[in-house]
């Protein structure tokens, strides 16, 4: 069922009811797929919860998030300050409220729709039509959220103590156990391509393009075997993981660390690492993105983070747009 529709349908038996509330006062509530998807993917499901609450005129009960267990938007982001930004696309009004002030006959659950695949299908045919046509329109509300998406202070801190002197590289290390097994079972046509790249074969491809100095990685395993691996190629790598915060936390500091750094370096086939080449394309302006799965070297990224294929990734550019274009345009720009 398309998902406007559904939500269309949801609110008519709202009123059906009797229950008389402006589509203002109504509430949405949205499951982010809660320990079963990482950071990313939740924020994908967040983009699309954004833009149904927008397009519909409904607030957005606080989601959560959380891989070991469960935490609050606001236990990561500044939801003030997100709010403050989303207001100048919401006609003034705030987008995420807290649960207690909603109460049960006016909020909106659409469980029964499967919500966690409907979220994502509903990001992928977006992402799909720009991958097919190399084009993103600026206007898009990922970039809203994006935008408006801000760790909150104390987090905020952490990230400045790693970039306030300038970041040379930084490089998203997935050689974790998880991502491991996740490879053998991925099938890859392109026999040029790998899901999965070893330590050694990884820092050896970094030090042949980057002169040694100030590196910073992210990895959710092995940090010591990693900081031993670079420091033998002579890098000054350092590393942020506070086992007292909940990993996504953590994954959330690391994702503002690598999107400051003057050049990233990541794996075209996780959602982490091209979500933090989009936001360093548009609101960054830092198109200076890589990946090291391709061929045993380093790439040059060219499509803004959209491509999960390591070839089109590298080769398929992708246009930033504003406004509307014409088919024309969107058959020269693909």
């Amino acid at each position: 069922m398309n998902l406007h529709l559904a939500v269309k349908n949801i609110l008519s038996k709202v009123y059906k009811l009797g229950i008389k509330k402006s589509l203002r006062y109504c509430a949405l509530k949205v499951d982010l797929g809660v320990t079963r998807a990482g950071l990313c993917n939740k924020l994908h499901n967040l983009f699309s919860a954004c833009d149904i609450a927008l397009k519909q005129g409904l607030f957005i009960v606080e989601p959560e998030f959380g891989w070991k267990y469960k935490i609050r938007f606001s236990d990561i982001f500044d939801l003030h300050n997100f709010n403050l930004v989303m207001s100048k696309y919401n006609n003034g009004k705030c987008l995420i409220v807290d649960n207690s002030q909603v109460s049960e006959k006016d909020s909106i659950s659409l469980k029964d729709l499967n919500i966690k695949n409907n979220l994502w299908n509903y990001s992928e045919k977006e992402l799909s039509k720009e991958r097919r046509t190399g084009v993103i329109r600026a206007e898009s509300t990922k970039f809203k959220v994006l935008e408006a998406l801000k760790l909150k202070p104390e987090y905020e801190n952490i990230v400045k103590n790693y970039v306030s002197d300038g970041l040379d590289v930084a490089i998203q290390v997935r050689t974790e156990s998880d991502w491991k097994k996740y490879a053998e079972n991925k099938k890859i046509s392109d026999s040029k391509e790998s899901v999965y790249v070893s330590l050694d074969k990884l820092v050896s491809m970094v030090s042949s393009v980057c002169k040694p100095g100030n590196a910073f990685f992210t990895s959710g395993e092995n940090h010591q075997e990693i900081v031993n691996t670079f420091s033998n190629h002579k890098f000054n790598v350092s590393y942020f993981f506070d086992p007292g915060l909940e990993y996504e936390i953590n994954a959330a500091i690391n994702f503002e660390i690598c999107a400051q750094a003057d050049m990233f370096i990541g794996n075209s086939r996780s959602s982490y690492s091209n979500l933090i080449s989009l936001k360093r394309a548009f609101h960054l302006k830092n198109d200076n993105s890589f990946i090291y799965n391709y061929g045993d070297r380093i790439h040059r990224r060219v499509d803004k983070g959209i491509q999960p294929a390591a070839y089109l990734s590298i080769s398929k550019k992708t246009e930033i747009i504003n406004g509307l274009c014409d088919s024309w345009q969107l058959q020269n720009l693909g």
